[in-house]
């Protein structure tokens, strides 16, 4: 039988408003986050800058004297002892010189003794007229020449022991020998230098840290604590020095201070011109709020992370980050110390979207699975009876 077209329209309305709504879209899931409280300590501030290591003595051995080369006293590098002998050079010619002045000093003792006898031995003459006045006088000038030329002749005698003694080079400092320019017999004389000896404990370390330092590296100065510690890059080597030295100056191009440490060195494990890492504590921040660093997302105009909310929503903050220390890195703005930051799974959040605590979802899930296990065991047994 076939419906009048009005009646079957009529018939769909009532069908289709009798039929339940369809159900409303569903948003995201839950994003699982894991967060984290920041932590308030106080966080010490260092700085890094380079250095350099320099010898505390460095002293360069050029003889004062010509002649040949008699022997060497040391090897290429080794360490040698203040007062150890380097250099010998060929006295021989030395020890003549020495001689001579030695008889030239006896030749006018003998002679200044001879002046003084003829002086005592005309002075009554000349008290009752037996020789001139002038006479006298000559007498007593010649007196005078030769205890002059007796002093002339002690400087020179002098000067040719001293001489003398030049020809033994020995080392002034205790410390490292570079290796010899000159070897047994080679012609030497002043001006030429004949090997480093380089004091090897303690060193210095020298580098230029900011002005803005200053007040600080004044206070490590007058305190004398080795607290400032040195690396060498790509090892494992460290160890820790005193501030010694601040200049008096600022560098006006660089705003710089020229500053040394001091750092042992027993071991000799490091040498003058070796490059260091100087990490300078330069201050200390009270109270300081920290987070790890994985927290942070850098963009191009700033710094944000990501907290949860009362409700378990996500929110995006913008921050400033302070220097690094503590549980990872200084916020100096913008997150508060209750704040629940997250620390992993930041990658699909935005602003406003709910979260869940992973060990939490993890747990209720678990809960579920041994209800509908517990039920279903249930409903076994009473099928069994």
């Amino acid at each position: 039988m076939n419906l009048p077209k009005s009646i079957a329209a009529l018939i769909l309305a009532c069908a289709a408003a009798c039929s339940p709504p369809p159900p409303a879209p569903q948003g995201p899931p839950p994003a699982p986050v894991t967060t984290v409280r920041p932590t308030v300590t106080d966080v010490a501030v260092y700085r890094d800058y380079p250095g350099v290591t320099l010898s505390v003595r460095t002293v360069e051995i050029i003889p004062r004297v010509s002649g040949w080369i008699d022997r060497q006293g040391f090897t290429d590098g080794q360490e040698v002892a203040e007062g150890t002998l380097l250099y010998q050079i060929d006295p021989r010619p030395y020890e003549v010189a020495a001689e001579q002045a030695k008889a030239g000093l006896a030749l006018v003792q003998a002679e200044l003794r001879n002046a003084e006898d003829r002086v005592s031995r005309n002075r009554p003459l000349v008290e009752v007229g037996a020789i001139s006045q002038q006479e006298f006088d000559q007498l007593i000038a010649d007196q005078r020449m030769s205890a002059a030329k007796l002093e002339e002749r002690r400087a020179q005698l002098d000067e040719a022991n001293l001489n003398l003694s030049f020809t033994r080079i020995t080392s002034p400092v205790r410390g490292k020998a570079s290796a010899t320019r000159f070897y047994e017999g080679t012609m030497v004389g002043p001006q030429q230098l004949l090997v480093t000896v380089r004091q090897m404990d303690p060193l210095w370390v020298e580098f230029q840290p900011a002005a803005i330092e200053l007040p600080e590296l004044r206070r490590m100065l007058a305190s004398g604590e080795r607290a400032t510690e040195v690396s060498l890059p790509g090892t494992a080597w460290t160890e820790r020095g005193k501030v010694v030295f601040v200049d008096n100056t600022v560098t006006p191009d660089t705003s710089t201070v020229r500053t040394r440490l001091e750092i042992p060195n027993p071991d000799r494990l490091m040498a003058p011109g070796a490059y260091l890492n100087v990490r300078l504590r330069v201050r200390e921040l009270k109270d300081a709020v920290t987070v790890p660093e994985s927290c942070i997302v850098y963009q191009t105009a700033a710094a944000t992370l990501w907290v949860v909310d009362a409700e378990r929503k996500a929110r995006q903050r913008v921050v400033r980050t302070g220097p690094r220390g503590g549980a990872g890195i200084v916020i100096e703005e913008g997150l508060a110390a209750g704040d629940e930051v997250v620390v992993e799974g930041m990658q699909k959040l935005f602003d406003g979207a709910q979260t869940v605590d992973p060990a939490a979802m993890r747990q209720a899930v678990e809960a579920q699975l041994e209800a509908r296990m517990g039920g279903a065991g249930g409903g076994s047994a009473k099928a069994g009876e």
